[in-house]
């Protein structure tokens, strides 16, 4: 029988050396309990990374979600995608080129600085940088084709970590065909403070039939995540995600099969 896995490309969206690494982006913990700490306000950089060492618990977490994947899904392929204006120090570089298929930074792209800059909060500038990146990689993917080998695209977080084989979970179950994949959306405080419905952004898939749609799906969010903010609004990924994916064409994960950081 095929190994499925083999038939997996993982996208890890990063902010490694962000000074909001460890609070926002996918942060599995944080979106699990619904915590925010979405008041944090950004300040202005000079787009110098926050350590210039290797090991920095961003990176750290980093290198631990990669390596659970080489473990539990021998063969994929893996896609690291930098979204912060802090760029990965040299030595985190060189490392990480080694273990990851693709590497794509975007810490001296204009619009990811100007996010650093110019948005208010942490909250925000994670949120904007990291769908930003993620449309841009895929964007560039689907021109070149690189989704055709692939059964499915998965999408991870800095900490996430596989503890089994994603071949055997839900993720490649017929069912799944033609569809995304999440965890059972949770409650958590939305903009206004009221509970809502989200989904977590750490760990998710989709069949890359849907990539094309996902690209667009992202354009929509990103639109409506800049009327949010321009109209004072806190954003969040994770609500965006449950707001935006048709849920016919959504997949229920009941046994995830990864733990974060902060369970071991």
């Amino acid at each position: 029988m095929t190994d499925t896995s083999t038939n997996a490309l993982f996208i890890i969206t990063s902010a490694t050396n962000a000074p909001y690494a460890g609070a926002f982006a996918g942060d599995a913990h944080q979106q699990q309990t619904g915590k925010s700490t979405g008041n944090d306000h950004a300040h202005g950089n000079n787009q110098q990374p926050a350590a210039t060492g290797q090991s920095v618990p961003g990176y750290d977490s980093l290198l631990a979600t990669i390596s659970s994947i080489n473990t539990h899904a021998p063969g994929s392929r893996i896609a690291l995608v930098e979204y912060s204006a802090y760029p990965l120090s040299q030595p985190q570089h060189d490392a990480l080129i080694e273990q990851v298929d693709y590497l794509m930074s975007y810490a001296g792209n204009e619009q990811i600085q100007r996010f650093d800059r110019e948005l208010g909060s942490h909250q925000a500038i994670a949120a904007f940088s990291e769908l930003t990146s993620l449309l841009w990689f895929l964007q560039v993917g689907q021109h070149h084709d690189l989704y055709k080998p692939f059964k499915r695209v998965f999408k991870m977080s800095p900490g996430v970590q596989l503890v089994s084989a994603p071949a055997d979970s839900a993720h490649f179950a017929d069912s799944a065909q033609g569809r995304y994949v999440f965890p059972n959306a949770i409650l958590a405080p939305n903009a206004a403070g009221a509970l809502a419905l989200q989904f977590s952004n750490g760990y998710w898939s989709m069949d890359t039939s849907l990539v094309p749609s996902f690209i667009a799906l992202l354009q929509e969010i990103l639109e409506a995540m800049h009327k949010q903010d321009q109209q004072g609004q806190a954003v969040s990924v994770e609500s965006m995600l449950y707001k935006y994916i048709d849920a016919g064409k959504i997949f229920y994960d009941l046994k995830p099969v990864v733990a974060d950081a902060s369970s071991k």
